[in-house]
C-alpha cells in the first residue's frame, strides 16, 4: 500500500516526513488501500475490498511491508513499521518487543536486523 500511494503525494519541502504522511493517510482514511478510485491497471474485487480493506479501530501497530527502505515511525500514536525486504539470505527484518502496559508508542522497542 505504501508503494502505491507514494506517487500521489503532493510536493513538500525537503526534509519533510513523506513516509509518515503516507502512513498517516492510511490511518486517517481507515483503509488499507486509500486510493479511490484505484489506477485503471489495478483490478479490485469490490465485495472483498469492502469486507477486508477497512478497519474500524486505529491499530496500535501497523506493519506495512514494501520495497522501500525500512523504517519505524510514530504516526498518530500508532507504531508504523516497514520491515523492508528479506529475500534469499539478504535484506532486513525487525525484532519487535512490546514492554509494559502504557501507551503503545512508549512500550515498543524495534531493532533492525540486517542479514
Amino acid at each position: 500500500a505504501v508503494v502505491s500511494t507514494q506517487s500521489t503525494g503532493i510536493s513538500h519541502p525537503p526534509g519533510s516526513d513523506r513516509m509518515g504522511r503516507l502512513a498517516g493517510h492510511l490511518l486517517h482514511q481507515r483503509n488499507f488501500y486509500p486510493l479511490h478510485p484505484p489506477a485503471e491497471e489495478i483490478n479490485i474485487d469490490y465485495p472483498y475490498f469492502n469486507k477486508h480493506c477497512f478497519f474500524d479501530t486505529k491499530p496500535d501497530i501497523l506493519l506495512l511491508p514494501s520495497d522501500l527502505r525500512y523504517f519505524v515511525k510514530n504516526v498518530q500514536d500508532t507504531v508504523v513499521i516497514n520491515p523492508g525486504k528479506l529475500a534469499k539470505g539478504s535484506g532486513t527484518y525487525f525484532r519487535l518487543n512490546v514492554r509494559g502496559s502504557g501507551k503503545i508508542t512508549d512500550s515498543v522497542v524495534a531493532n533492525v536486523v540486517k542479514i
